[in-house]
């Protein structure tokens, strides 16, 4: 009896590597069904408890947001079509072939303070995010702590949809070198844990997950770091950039990667009005098979290949990875002057139509911190700005990388300097 137990719970937990199934029994779908009602109940007791709660907040769009929210969740709960209301993810290991070659390591780890679970996928690192000290790929210990980017992917993105784009996937580069890479998949994308709460998915929010995952890597070993990321990811590296300066020392960056920064200050403020209507009116969960807007800018020339559509917040918690959104903006102008004064910047944006990551936006950036580098690519007349941007992009982003912090690495390995 107890063998059995053990090979039930060892298929439980290898969710990911291929079997051959046979039909559930009618015992194995009855709690099935049972544990989707269970949810469907926590779910319907969870928005009664944010109808209490809209009544309490001091802030009129909060309370409104707030209310929505209820709505929502309540309205989610009421539907059990599948029963899908996915929780937390079990820690668990996933083949990294379907991530590209040059990814060391793809789990699935506790790593924020509150416990919540983020899917990762780590390059060049030498070490993984359960803490295991680094060695170099021969197997001996690392000679030093390598430079580390941590990578934010877009509102509409995923680690599979980085790397089937192209457009800046620069951890798949040789010219890399020994600077690692640790991408994950926000709170409410892919295996990560889902937002319980809206305030999970707000910008700042999001910034305190880049901070951890930083943390949780280099373990204290002095190594630079660079917060970098795309559209959502960018907002969150410059969050994390101001926290760190406001208050741990060890957690500021040496530089900062920007791409595609998304709407901010007062142009943001229209863009909130859009995401609270997309709730209102029941769109939060999409299922767009559209590219990015950029592959549109270049209908009139194939593009190969082909790109992936966009990714979508998982269906169980969209509606509050949206309201996060619409709670979120950029820190105070003066509090982004400050933290990135004397920090290395590099934004890269383009100019093809896409109101959502706006050339105004990079050029904010640039107003408040002046020695940024910014690159914008154009989408002209007979200009392939796809072609462009695969082709240059990636090469752009490790130059400048290279050139911030492996420079000044090669200065330590003397060993004058402590």
């Amino acid at each position: 009896m107890r063998a059995m137990r053990r090979v039930d719970a060892s298929t439980r937990l290898m969710t990911t590597t291929p079997t051959t199934t046979t039909p559930p029994t009618p015992r194995r779908r009855d709690r099935r069904v049972a544990d989707d009602v269970f949810r469907a109940v926590l779910v319907a007791r969870r928005a009664l408890r944010l109808r209490e709660e809209a009544d309490d907040v001091p802030n009129e769009s909060e309370a409104e947001d707030a209310a929505t929210l209820a709505a929502a969740t309540a309205h989610r709960a009421s539907e059990v079509w599948d029963g899908k209301v996915r929780g937390p993810v079990r820690a668990t290991r996933v083949r990294s072939e379907r991530y590209g070659k040059f990814d060391f390591c793809h789990e699935v780890v506790a790593v924020c303070e509150d416990g919540g679970e983020l899917e990762m996928c780590t390059t060049n690192v030498g070490a993984d995010v359960r803490g295991r000290p680094a060695r170099e790929r021969d197997g001996r210990p690392a000679r030093r702590a390598r430079p580390l980017v941590v990578w934010g992917h877009g509102m509409r993105g995923h680690l599979w949809n980085d790397d089937k784009e192209g457009l800046w996937n620069f951890w798949s580069t040789e010219d890399l070198g020994s600077i690692a890479v640790a991408r994950y998949n926000a709170r409410g994308y892919g295996k990560s844990s889902d937002v319980r709460r809206a305030r999970e998915a707000r910008w700042d929010a999001r910034a305190s997950d880049m901070i951890e995952v930083a943390r949780r890597i280099r373990q204290d070993d002095g190594g630079d770091i660079v917060y970098a990321g795309t559209s959502l990811g960018s907002a969150t590296a410059i969050w994390a950039a101001v926290l760190a300066h406001e208050s741990n020392e060890s957690d500021v960056p040496k530089a900062l990667v920007v791409v595609t920064p998304p709407t901010c200050y007062e142009e943001r403020e229209s863009r909130k009005k859009k995401l609270r209507k997309k709730v209102a009116d029941g769109g939060a969960i999409e299922n767009s098979t559209a590219p990015r807007r950029v592959f549109q800018a270049a209908r009139d020339q194939p593009v190969d290949p082909a790109p992936p559509p966009l990714a979508n917040p998982n269906d169980s918690c969209a509606v509050e990875v949206l309201i996060g959104s619409a709670q979120s903006n950029l820190p105070e102008p003066e509090r982004v002057r400050a933290a990135l004064a004397n920090v290395p910047v590099l934004c890269l944006a383009w100019d093809c139509g896409d109101v959502t990551h706006p050339v105004s936006s990079a050029m904010t950036i640039k107003d408040l911190v002046p020695h940024a580098e910014l690159v914008i690519a154009s989408n002209k007349e007979d200009y392939d700005i796809v072609k462009h941007i695969r082709e240059k992009w990636s090469g752009a982003i490790v130059e400048f990388l290279n050139r911030v912090l492996l420079e000044r690495g090669d200065d330590h390995d003397g060993g004058d300097e402590p």
